[in-house]
C-alpha cells in the first residue's frame, strides 16, 4: 500500500489513499450562496464559505484523481420533521436558525428543497455519496461509520462549513471512533473569522493531542 507523508501545524500526518475518504461537511446553497436562506434571511456574511470555494474544488478534483472517495454531507431533515430533537429545535430557533421556515430557496434545512443542496459549483457526480444527516456530526443518525468500515476507510479529510460547528463536531466523533482524521483548513470556514480560528486552535491544542491541521496544497503537493 502506497502511504504519504503530509506536513502539517504539528505533526505530520500518514495516510494510504486507498484507505482514504474526503469529507465535504454541507457546503449547500442555504449556507453557503449569496441567495441562500443565511445571507437572505438572517443577514449572515458568507463571504468566507465564497473563499474556500476555489480550493474545494482544487481538493476535490485532486481526490478524484486519486481515487479518494468523496462524501458530501448536507445537514437536512425529514419533511415532517420527525428527526429533528425538541433540543436541536430549541437551540436552533435561540439561534436564529428556525428549522423549516420558508426561504427564497424552499424549507430551511428541510430535505428536497433547493437550499439543502450543494451549491453548483461543487456539484457532485455519481460516483460520490451524498449523505443527509439530522444533527452537527455526520455520524448522528447516518450509516456513515459502517459505511467507511465496509470500505476500509481508515483515513479523513475532513473540510466544509461551519469549522466550529458541524466540522469540529464531526472531526472530535471520527477521532473518537478511530479514524485518522486531518483537517484542511482552507477548505472550511465560519461567519466569523474568530470563530474559524477558535475551531482550529481546538485541533491544535494540547500539542496536537486531538488532532491534525493543514492545508489543501500540503496534502495535495504530497501526492502530486
Amino acid at each position: 500500500m502506497k502511504k504519504i507523508t503530509v506536513p502539517t501545524r504539528r505533526q505530520h500526518f500518514e495516510l494510504v489513499p486507498s484507505q482514504t475518504a474526503l469529507l465535504v461537511i454541507d457546503m449547500q446553497i442555504d449556507f453557503c450562496d449569496p441567495a441562500g436562506f443565511c445571507s437572505r434571511n438572517l443577514n449572515a456574511d458568507v463571504s468566507a464559505m465564497q473563499a474556500i470555494i476555489p480550493p474545494l474544488q482544487q481538493v476535490i478534483q485532486w481526490a478524484r484523481s486519486q481515487k479518494i472517495w468523496t462524501i458530501y454531507t448536507r445537514e437536512s431533515h425529514k419533511p415532517d420533521l420527525s428527526d429533528l430533537s425538541p433540543c436541536k429545535r430549541l437551540r436552533y430557533i435561540n439561534a436564529g436558525y428556525p428549522v423549516g421556515n420558508i426561504g427564497n430557496r424552499g424549507r430551511f434545512l428541510v430535505q428536497g428543497e433547493a437550499g439543502t443542496e450543494i451549491i453548483p459549483e461543487l456539484a457532485p457526480q455519481a460516483e460520490d455519496w451524498q449523505l443527509d444527516k439530522p444533527a452537527q456530526s455526520a455520524f448522528v443518525g447516518t450509516p456513515l461509520e459502517q459505511r467507511l468500515h465496509e470500505r476500509q476507510i481508515t483515513h479523513l479529510l475532513v473540510t466544509g462549513v461551519t469549522t466550529e460547528c458541524c466540522v469540529l463536531g464531526t472531526y472530535r466523533q471520527a477521532s473518537d471512533l478511530g479514524f485518522y482524521a486531518l483537517l484542511l483548513e482552507d477548505c472550511c470556514a465560519a461567519f466569523e473569522q474568530a470563530d474559524h480560528e477558535a475551531a482550529i486552535s481546538v485541533v491544535l491544542a494540547e500539542n496536537g493531542a486531538i488532532g491534525w491541521v493543514a492545508t489543501s496544497k500540503q496534502c495535495r503537493e504530497s501526492l502530486p
